[in-house]
């Protein structure tokens, strides 16, 4: 049923997020001493207590404002410009929430900033950025445009832009939202790889990094695969990491999650662009219960996941 799917969506970055958040800035090293070994299984509490476990970041946050962003602009009227308006003011009203305390992305406060000071989102990023900011938000924009790829590509591409304008930046925000729109399909799989590679709207450099996970696929080892690919702190490097989980675990939403939660970098990223890929694949049926009933807001993930499938839909 897609309507699951889109629970999924939302359910599952969410909680890939909230996974990943209290291993970020940690050593693999150190994340297996401290978990006896056994590394990130459930929700824990981050930042040594600063934030109970199920407690998502800034990358959800943003998710949720590109989501509400979408559901209130007029779609049957579609403008970029008046998407933007939107995307525009969700940024702004996240850049001053009380709840942004959660290690928000330099980028991203920059070029929300520039959009408060009333800079135009065509020029408010930074063009040096290509940090995973772009790709960490964007799986709202695969539901929405999942069957009209012009849309998909053009929305991606300028929500990037206001911050991330690097061109594989801007790349990485596609992508998400690509592999979004192919999850909601339930496009094989085995083909999305060489989908990416013959899209024009992808740079080189994003796609050689999506090519690596070919590379890599057969080690034994997960996680010398995925430090290979990068440690996700770049938006070509969280995506590739996040297809590359999805891909070993194609039909298991807890491994793809638990797998990129206990890399090595940005975790939270990570699991969040791999959770909402698995969890649109597989629908929140996969997802375990418990996770979605303890993620934080799990009734308001409920709510903007419902919004969004009404919108399409009806």
């Amino acid at each position: 049923m897609i309507k699951n799917k889109y629970l999924g969506s939302i359910y599952g970055l969410a909680i890939g997020d909230a996974l990943g958040f209290p291993n970020e800035f940690i050593n693999r090293y150190t994340n297996l001493q401290r978990t006896n070994g056994k590394g990130i299984t459930d929700f824990i509490s981050a930042f040594d207590g600063d934030f109970p476990p199920g407690t998502y970041t800034d990358d959800t946050q943003m998710s949720l404002a590109i989501a509400k962003a979408l559901i209130n602009s007029d779609l049957k009227n579609y403008s970029i410009d008046g998407i933007m308006k939107n995307i525009t003011k969700e940024f702004i009203n996240w850049i001053n929430d009380p709840k942004n305390n959660r290690a928000p992305g330099k980028t991203c406060i920059y070029g929300c900033r520039n959009l408060e000071e009333g800079i135009n989102w065509k020029q408010s990023g930074d063009y040096n950025s290509k940090g995973c900011g772009s790709a960490m938000r964007s799986a709202p924009i695969g539901l929405i445009f999942y069957d009209d790829l012009d849309k998909l590509v053009e929305v991606a591409t300028e929500t990037s832009r206001c911050t991330h304008a690097h061109p594989t930046g801007i790349s990485a925000g596609i992508g998400t939202a690509y592999l979004t729109s192919l999850a909601l399909q339930g496009i094989d799989y085995n083909t999305w790889i060489d989908n990416i590679k013959k899209q024009l709207f992808f740079n080189e450099e994003f796609k050689n990094k999506i090519k690596q996970i070919n590379d890599v696929f057969d080690y034994e080892d997960s996680f010398k695969a995925l430090e290979e690919i990068g440690q996700g702190w770049i938006g070509e490097e969280a995506v590739a990491m996040a297809l590359y989980c999805f891909l070993k675990n194609p039909f298991d939403y807890e491994k793809t999650v638990l797998t990129a939660a206990n890399c090595e970098g940005d975790t939270d990223s990570v699991a969040c662009i791999a959770g909402a890929i698995s969890g649109t694949y597989n629908g929140t049926e996969k997802i375990p219960e418990k996770w979605v009933n303890n993620v934080e807001d799990s009734e308001y993930l409920k709510e903007i996941a419902e919004k969004l499938f009404n919108k399409k839909e009806h």
